[in-house]
């Protein structure tokens, strides 16, 4: 599996199976009154630009930054393949596991969104393949090169990403969509999840600190809460 990731000019590539989703991941700030009402209103928007599309807005208070969600991401999407999904829907499944629980209720409770003004991060994705016209590619007997080929193919779907966060855009509720990495998912890094995030988060998922010193990666936060997801399925 291939998840290619933008957060405009940010892409990150994790790879296994060979097979390959584009993925938008970007803040947005809302204002709305009836959170189930927004999101199926996003889901009709995703669903009219692109059949099969995976489309959720997450609770940006409680999640680790971008490691966190790409984590999370290929855990949902590797568990699809394999039809193990902890719900029938990939987006219900990522709230899941952002949240650590099988419980939807706390874990809407949690990560989803909440009802007036709130910081959020929308997820797309997109598998390859659904939607792209193979044979636009031609032979490879033209003398386009497999690179090009390559370079048309991901424009296709980065294309598609765009043109749907652009519609977003004016939707009721959407105050603003940021367009730079410098207030992407993640800002800040490591450092800004744990000076402003980790007394909260270690708290909702009830933390210790013989837990996290005993866990020996450089972003001991994630590690853990992106191995308490992985294993909600057994």
């Amino acid at each position: 599996m291939v998840v290619d990731a933008y957060n405009m000019m940010l892409r990150r590539r994790l790879s296994n199976n060979n097979r390959v989703y584009h993925t938008l991941l970007t803040y947005i700030d809302l204002s709305i009154g009836e959170p189930e009402g927004f999101m199926k209103s996003v889901r009709t928007l995703a669903e009219e630009l692109h059949k099969g599309i995976i489309v959720q807005v997450i609770n940006a208070d409680n999640i680790a930054g971008l490691e966190h969600l790409l984590e999370v991401l290929a855990q949902s999407l590797e568990a699809e393949r394999r039809s193990c999904l902890l719900a029938k829907r990939v987006e219900v499944d990522m709230l899941l596991r952002l949240a650590c629980t099988r419980q939807i209720s706390d874990a809407i409770e949690s990560v989803g969104l909440k009802k007036g003004r709130s910081k959020a991060v929308l997820v797309v994705v997109i598998h390859e393949g659904d939607g792209y016209d193979s044979d636009m590619e031609g032979d490879g007997k033209g003398g386009r090169e497999d690179g090009e080929r390559d370079v048309e193919r991901i424009d296709y779907y980065n294309n598609m990403l765009m043109r749907f966060k652009d519609r977003l855009k004016a939707m009721d509720g959407v105050i603003r969509m940021y367009d730079d990495d410098g207030v992407g998912v993640g800002v800040g890094g490591e450092e800004y999840v744990y000076k402003h995030m980790y007394e909260r988060l270690t708290s909702i998922h009830g933390l210790s600190e013989q837990e996290l010193a005993s866990c020996i990666s450089s972003n001991r936060l994630v590690s853990i809460l992106a191995e308490r997801a992985n294993l909600l399925h057994r």
